[in-house]
């Protein structure tokens, strides 16, 4: 008589999900016994190292794997059975191990293994030359962690207990709940997140274990997947070890195989890092988007402020004919007239479309002489700490900018500081990983160096620290600041090819940390900046002057005479190249953004087909654009920004005249 033996429902049914969730896994898996023989597998390890199917049943030895890839070349030159025998001996170790392989097409796995006491050990694959950090891909990843419950098993002889052991391998919250809303599995990563061990998360109610603000939130969805539904949800989680988290949570309905409701698994991830990623990369789109608002605003008032301030300063140097009464009027104006020019000039460098003049250089050197201007700016109820010594911190950009950067961000210092404190500035080097920022942002992934100006103020909400970087935005009374002051040091950083970042919390103080690209000094070598003094140079050349917007062109054409200059008019590129084959022209000073059809540019080329020796001078409310439309013809022009004045506008008309005639010389 044939005695039955029952079968154990409840294991078979473990072991169905557990093949199902390995053969949908992204990584390649595989379980190998005491004795070194495969017990489990997956598709995706083999397809992910080209082994033949032929290898795939239980009971292969780990020593004909070695042999497979060392006959393919896998581990170099060598006798192979030399290369079999020391990795099997190795593996007989059962050491826990993880490295990186890198295979000849380029593909880099990271694979790690762990023992299994009694079993054997785990190893997983992972394909990390690309990671997905999308929420396409998390969907995907979600999809994914479902059909790891499924499938297969049937000939792995294994108890749950088994199961439960690989699971805790895996770093995903795998749980399952009953229609009881009872929990009756759950791996070693609920430990991790609510600080209870499996043993106490078995068998308890979710209204027991989780907090009730969390049920509440969560009730509705619970409720839906008893009832037949997928659904998940993110929320923010505080570790048991303080570490705070985004954790995402997805449930999938179990059914019977006659299609009964059984309860629901649930799948969690941790997506803090994703979630920070697309944060940083909504912000950088919300500023790229303000800085091509502001920089259209600013090309527009360049060309109101040119005819302002060039009108009066042709009034003040012609002040000896002007009352005592006028002539200060003239001059607040011309000095009104400049800070809005300034004021223009942080919109173009926040928008990135101001021309920048890099030079090599200490950026210690810099920050140090400013010690006595912070002196005098911030008065004796601010102490100073400058840290600056030690080794030189070489970095490329426009020393001016620097400068700049750091006296606006002292200033806000003052201002958030009214009665009083401390304002420390650093220089330093950072270098891959040994900064808490390298970590979130990868614009710090090589060497850079760090300017930091940190205060002990009133400090800055999340919500203003949201904004603290676009034009305008200020928290000050009216008429106590711009709100441009850190929308230029943004533009600073970012076209310096580097960043800057906020670190401050309401009461705490503030620090704001600029990065920049270090040099280093066995590359190049620093120079000194040197300010040279102007003089207003005179000529009496014939100047052709192509403007369309005749306020500009009647004012420049009066600057260039009181230069002493000849000047020709034209309005657009037709009327200069008819001049141009009539007229002796000596120079062509024409703006870029020409009405008609055709630009600057173009114009310059076509002037300089008819006359090979003629100079040309190029101007532009809109530099940033100018020089890209220079770039992309393959020529190279001077040129001056708008709003300019008659010293400015004479040292590069003299400038472009001589070069040319030394040019003319030279080819002549």
């Amino acid at each position: 008589m044939v005695t039955e033996v029952p079968i154990d429902q409840d294991s078979v049914a473990w072991h169905t999900l557990m093949q199902a969730a390995l053969e949908a896994m992204d990584e390649g898996f595989t379980v190998f016994d005491l004795d070194l023989r495969l017990l489990a597998w997956n598709k995706r390890f083999l397809d992910q190292f080209e082994i033949p199917d032929t290898f795939a049943q239980v009971g292969t030895r780990f020593e004909d794997f070695m042999r497979f890839m060392a006959q393919r070349g896998e581990y170099g030159p060598g006798d192979i059975e030399t290369h079999v025998v020391e990795r099997t001996e190795l593996a007989r170790k059962f050491l826990p191990h993880a490295f990186e392989r890198t295979g000849d097409d380029g593909q880099v796995f990271e694979i790690r293994g762990n023992p299994i006491p009694g079993i054997g050990f785990v190893t997983v694959y992972n394909d990390i030359t690309e990671r997905r950090q999308t929420r396409i891909a998390l969907e995907e990843s979600r999809k994914q962690l479902e059909t790891r419950v499924r499938e297969r098993t049937a000939e792995l002889q294994a108890s749950e207990d088994w199961i439960r052991r690989v699971t805790n391998a895996v770093p995903v919250l795998i749980g399952y709940v009953d229609m009881t809303r009872t929990y009756r599995f759950a791996n070693r990563i609920y430990e991790d997140w609510l600080g209870v061990s499996v043993e106490q998360v078995v068998g308890q109610k979710i209204d027991d274990l989780l907090a009730p603000a969390l049920v509440t939130e969560i009730d509705v969805l619970i409720g839906q997947a008893l009832a037949g539904e997928e659904v998940s949800h993110e929320y923010p989680l505080t570790k048991p070890d303080g570490q705070e988290i985004v954790a995402s949570v997805a449930y999938r309905p179990h059914l019977s195989a006659e299609g009964e409701m059984q309860g629901y698994f649930v799948l969690g991830q941790d997506v803090t890092e994703q979630r920070q990623t697309e944060a940083q990369l909504r912000q950088g789109q919300k500023m790229q988007a303000v800085g091509q608002l502001s920089g259209g605003m600013a090309h527009d008032f360049n060309n109101l402020l040119t005819i302002i301030i060039g009108n009066l300063a042709l009034a003040a140097e012609n002040g000896g004919s002007q009352d005592d009464t006028t002539l200060p009027l003239v001059e607040e104006a011309l000095d009104g007239a400049r800070r809005g020019a300034a004021l223009v000039k942080r919109l173009l460098a926040f928008a990135r479309q101001q021309p920048i003049a890099p030079q090599t250089y200490n950026a210690k050197t810099v920050v140090s002489g400013m010690q006595e201007l912070l002196l005098r700016t911030l008065g004796g109820s601010i102490a100073i700490d400058m840290q600056v010594d030690g080794d030189p911190c070489f970095i490329r950009a426009d020393p001016n900018e620097l400068e700049n950067a750091v006296l606006n961000l002292a200033i806000n210092a003052r201002d958030a500081m009214p009665d009083g404190g401390s304002l420390k500035l650093s220089v330093g080097r950072v270098g891959p990983g040994n900064d808490k920022k390298t970590k979130a942002n990868a614009a710090h992934r090589h060497d850079h160096v760090v300017i930091a100006v940190t205060d002990t103020g009133s400090g800055m909400p999340p919500e203003v620290i949201e904004r603290a970087f676009e034009p305008f935005f200020t928290t000050k009374q009216f008429g106590g600041g711009s709100g441009l002051g850190l929308s230029m040091v943004y533009g600073f950083g970012r076209r310096s090819g580097g960043t800057v970042e906020i670190e401050s919390a309401a009461g705490t103080g503030t620090s704001v940390r600029i990065y920049l690209p270090r040099v280093h000094a066995n590359e190049t070598e620093a120079v000194d900046v040197q300010v040279v003094s102007k003089t207003t140079p005179y000529g009496n050349e014939t100047v052709l002057l192509v403007e369309d917007e005749p306020a500009v062109r009647n004012l420049t054409t009066s600057m260039l005479r009181h230069l002493g200059y000849e000047v020709m008019e034209a309005e657009d590129a037709p009327s200069a190249i008819e001049v141009l084959e009539t007229t002796r022209i000596d120079l062509m000073l024409t703006d870029v953004d020409l009405s008609g059809g055709v630009n600057g540019v173009n114009l310059a080329q076509s002037a300089r087909s008819l006359r090979p020796d003629l100079a040309v001078l190029l101007m532009s409310g809109n530099p940033d654009k100018a020089l890209d439309l220079v770039r992309g013809a393959g020529e190279h022009y001077n040129l001056i920004a708008k709003p300019f004045e008659s010293v400015e506008l004479g040292e590069i008309v003299r400038l472009t005249l001589e070069k040319m005639r030394e040019s003319n010389n030279e080819t002549g």
